[in-house]
């Protein structure tokens, strides 16, 4: 990220735990911004961070240089709206930096893996895209009310070349393609409050799910 300082940003990464959650978290804290962390798995286990734990990202921040990092726990297939509450009251409304990342798709790729999709689970569909494409509208439509009244602000969805190819499964793939579609239509509409809304959709990369699908 170059000299690029984001001192005195207000930053929120979902799915900060791992991967590219964590990675994005680490570089935002590194250049100055205050970063509020999401994931289900918030402690430490006899005074050693459990991995995968908010915690250790909270940890690694710091190692890497970062300033302030909040830990929230939060299971983002259900309400969220506690989470803007508190970016709102702790920060006077404003949110800069909102990365829509929780992605839970983990248990049921991995039970499901090699049926064709007329032969897998019903919940594939809700297991995928519910804490995936309906929850990142959901956390844009937060951020929106934010950033819009200040105009300034990005919202970046991290999206997956599965969008535009055939990738783990059909679901998948919609749900991706989805949140490409969303991305550019809320763009469209923020662009006049000067609000960018971009996907990033990062290249292969080595994770817990497509590790273990690899090994098939």
């Amino acid at each position: 990220m170059g000299s690029l300082s984001l001192s005195g940003k207000i930053s929120i990464v979902t799915g900060a735990t791992r991967g590219i959650g964590k990675a994005i978290a680490i570089q935002l804290g590194q250049q100055g911004a205050k970063v509020y962390i999401t994931g289900r798995t918030l402690s430490t286990q006899d005074g050693v961070c459990l991995p995968g734990s908010l915690e250790e990202t909270a940890r690694d921040i710091l190692r890497a240089g970062g300033g302030v990092c909040v830990p929230i726990q939060c299971d983002h297939s259900k309400d969220i709206q506690h989470l803007f509450e508190r970016i709102t009251a702790e920060n006077d409304g404003r949110l800069d930096i909102f990365v829509n990342n929780a992605f839970s798709e983990n248990d049921i790729l991995l039970k499901e893996r090699g049926k064709p999709f007329w032969e897998q689970s019903l919940n594939m569909w809700d297991d995928i895209n519910e804490v995936g494409l309906r929850n990142n509208y959901v956390c844009a439509i937060y951020a929106s009310k934010l950033m819009v009244p200040r105009k300034n602000g990005v919202i970046i969805n991290v999206s997956s070349a599965g969008a535009s190819m055939y990738m783990l499964n059909p679901a998948y793939g919609i749900g991706k393609a989805g949140v490409d579609r969303m991305t550019a239509d809320c763009a469209l509409e923020l662009r006049k409050h000067n609000i960018a809304f971009v996907s990033l959709s990062p290249g292969p990369l080595s994770s817990d799910t497509l590790m273990a699908l690899s090994t098939k």
